[in-house]
């Protein structure tokens, strides 16, 4: 089975009745997200992106064409995954003039955007951008794949986990 299925799998079985997670995020957050997955994305659909879609976004779209995860059912928020449609509409919001090769795929908290590049960093081609932002200074690229990043959002309970800093141990020397 694919990294994207057991991941969404996994995810679906630690939902309740009501189909709400209980997180515990940064600062003693507790409380309960929804996860709203849409229905899968059709062939025609997919051929209306004009770029080429890693396999593994292109699995979970059609596993799911976009949704919402992590969303508070009484504050709103949460991390939108965008349908196709979604994604060529943002893309042509004026004043964002992405480059010819982002395509942003997501928007969560803090005006978020996860986007898709043709570019590899380190083990992926994702990048995110906070919208408002000057594109080539404020932006980062994550280095991962679409499911090592969903993979790591579920386990982080849906923090900004790219935004952690890491400890990096001394040397130990001998």
């Amino acid at each position: 089975m694919s990294k994207i299925k057991t991941t969404l799998e996994i995810l679906r079985k630690r939902l309740d009745s009501n189909g709400l997670l209980e997180v515990q995020q940064e600062d003693g957050y507790i409380g309960k997200a929804e996860m709203i997955f849409n229905p899968p994305a059709t062939e025609e659909e997919l051929q209306k992106l004009p770029f080429t879609v890693p396999e593994d976004y292109k699995e979970f779209l059609r596993l799911h064409h976009g949704g919402l995860i992590f969303n508070d059912p009484k504050y709103g928020g949460g991390f939108e995954l965008f349908t196709i449609d979604e994604i060529l509409e943002f893309r042509a919001i004026p004043g964002y003039d992405f480059p010819d090769n982002w395509f942003p795929i997501a928007y969560g908290y803090d005006s978020c955007c996860l986007i898709i590049t043709d570019k590899t960093v380190g083990n992926g081609y994702l990048y995110v951008m906070e919208t408002g932002v000057n594109f080539e200074e404020d932006d980062m690229y994550i280095g991962m794949t679409f499911e090592d990043w969903l993979e790591k959002f579920i386990v982080a309970q849906g923090s900004k986990f790219w935004e952690w800093g890491f400890r990096i141990p001394p040397m130990l020397s001998f």
